[in-house]
């Protein structure tokens, strides 16, 4: 999903200048193993040095038949956590279209192959293609390996392009633009984000048996067939949707929530206690209002800065409550920081502390973040979109990605509040 969090800070030896999460993206330790998505802790989700297995394009073979005809629905599924394995036999059985990725190099030869099989229908036919469905059932981290490589393809391809493709979101476990979209679409809400759906998917452990209760295949039949009058992309019911879930980040929480929230919402690290404290700078800029746009035209937003301990920062691009209204995309941040009581005087004993306690605040309308540790020797370990980065000195967030690719299409039944 969208979201992202930091972690305790540790303390290491290691000396050297910073290195920003941009940087990571592009480069990695030698000695570093190829990972699976079912390792959360991929510190480069587009890596090249995984061969994708044969098996998926076999079964992109099977689906893409002809260069003349594009599919109407594709199926992606994560198949490295036993949700993805016992979805994608349940829905194979059943002939529907399933694609089984267990790598990011999977996910990257599917995306390629599809993105080649439009290029080569739009190359030998003059009409434009109808809009392919492609359904992503995974974790949250598993949606933010198909964004990448979506936001990598489409940058370089024309504005048209970003109506060739429509995404279909299905949860396998914890996962925040699934109940956003839950939010806004009774429908959907039915469908994935009620409880016997969360009762087989949302565990960790494989129960031992597995009834077909709830039908599984009739629910993602209908999310794919759907209403093609009232299926919308969330991109055109929200300014900007796609930064929620963009490698510009979303969430962020140096304690992450047992159970991620797309409402910035916090609690403390598993395990109890006031959570972990740290030190941080967070500079931020806030974009103007519409009545000071006219003002400040000069200067368009306006920086501060929070200096202090922390407890957590989150950090989320998802709207707390339906579409924004906003001119422009924003963040919402919600840091709980360490505050101490004055001292107190127990006579005739000597003066001390009380209890340190914390502070919550909500900031809104942010447009630009940028986190830095306040001790240089103090590393960070961040949570992007279900992804752990580590070692990190400092990130930035953005409300917007920089490309003309400003929206991830996601398809749903309809915007409506619904009857519950």
């Amino acid at each position: 999903s969208c979201s992202l969090h930091l972690s305790e800070p540790k303390p290491t030896g290691r000396r050297g200048r910073s290195t920003s999460l941009k940087e990571r993206q592009t480069s990695r330790p030698p000695n570093e193993r190829a990972n699976s998505l079912d390792n959360e802790r991929s510190p480069d989700p587009r890596c090249h040095l995984q061969i994708p297995r044969k098996t998926v394009y076999d079964q992109l073979n099977h689906i893409l038949v002809s260069d003349d005809h594009l599919p109407d629905n594709i199926i992606l599924i994560s198949t490295s956590e036993w949700q993805g394995q016992y979805l994608s036999n349940v829905l194979q059985n059943h002939g529907l279209p399933v694609v089984c990725t267990c790598t990011t190099a999977d996910v990257q030869a599917a995306f390629n192959t599809i993105i080649s099989r439009i290029q080569r229908f739009c190359n030998s036919n003059s009409i434009t293609p109808a809009p392919v469905k492609i359904a992503v059932a995974g974790a949250q981290h598993y949606l933010s390996a198909v964004l990448r490589f979506f936001v990598d393809h489409l940058t370089h391809k024309t504005p048209d392009w970003l109506t060739y493709l429509r995404f279909l979101i299905i949860p396998l476990g914890v996962h925040p633009v699934s109940k956003y979209l839950g939010s806004i679409d009774y429908r959907y809400n039915s469908l994935f984000q009620d409880s016997a759906w969360r009762d087989l998917f949302y565990k960790a452990e494989a129960p031992v048996l597995v009834q077909d209760n709830p039908d599984v295949v009739a629910r993602v039949t209908q999310y794919m067939l759907g209403d093609s009058d009232d299926a919308a992309p969330v991109g055109s019911l929200l300014s900007s949707t796609s930064p929620q879930i963009s490698p510009s980040l979303k969430e962020a929480s140096p304690t992450p929530p047992s159970s991620p929230s797309v409402h910035a919402s916090f609690c403390s690290s598993p395990g109890g206690g006031q959570g972990e404290l740290m030190g941080l700078q967070v500079d931020y800029w806030v974009a103007p209002s519409e009545k000071k746009r006219d003002m400040e035209k000069k200067d368009t937003s306006s920086k501060n800065t929070l200096k202090c301990t922390f407890r957590s920062l989150q950090v989320s691009r998802l709207p707390l409550g339906g579409p924004e209204a906003g001119p422009q995309p924003t963040m919402s941040m919600t840091v709980v920081t360490k505050e101490k009581n004055k001292k107190v005087m127990f006579l005739p004993k000597k003066t001390k502390d009380k209890e340190v306690e914390s502070k919550s605040q909500v900031i809104e309308g942010i447009s630009r973040l940028i986190c830095t540790a306040k001790h240089q020797q103090t590393m960070l370990k961040v949570l992007i979109d279900g992804v752990e980065w580590h070692d990190v000195k400092f990130f930035q967030l953005a409300a917007q990605w920089s490309s003309h690719v400003k929206h991830f299409p996601l398809a749903i039944f309809g915007h409506s509040k619904g009857p519950y």
